[in-house]
């Protein structure tokens, strides 16, 4: 399993745009095999966080030369993000965190 979490900055004034963007790829993130979770939030104007689950590497690596990915690239140029720090786990184990 596969988890990647991260967060962009971008002007405060696009950030409206890129959630619309942002939420019509993960969409079609969600669609993809071996996608089990994809989600932007805002932490504040020009902030976003993403984070994503994905079954393994071979899952990942399909949805990276999926065409929505290489729309959503663009679209996120043009809204002016920057600073994308985002960090891939490996995970072995996985169990309830409650009961």
């Amino acid at each position: 399993m596969i988890v990647i979490a991260g967060t962009g900055t971008l002007p405060p004034e696009n950030t409206e745009a890129f959630m619309a963007a942002a939420n019509e790829m993960a969409a079609a993130s969600r669609a993809e095999d071996g996608n089990i979770e994809y989600v932007f939030s805002v932490e504040a104007p020009g902030k976003i966080r993403f984070f994503e689950i994905w079954e393994g590497e071979e899952a990942l690596g399909a949805h990276f030369t999926a065409p929505h990915i290489a729309a959503f690239g663009a679209a996120i140029t043009e809204l002016g993000i920057t600073g994308m720090d985002g960090k891939k786990y490996q995970v072995s184990s996985v169990s309830p965190l409650f009961g």
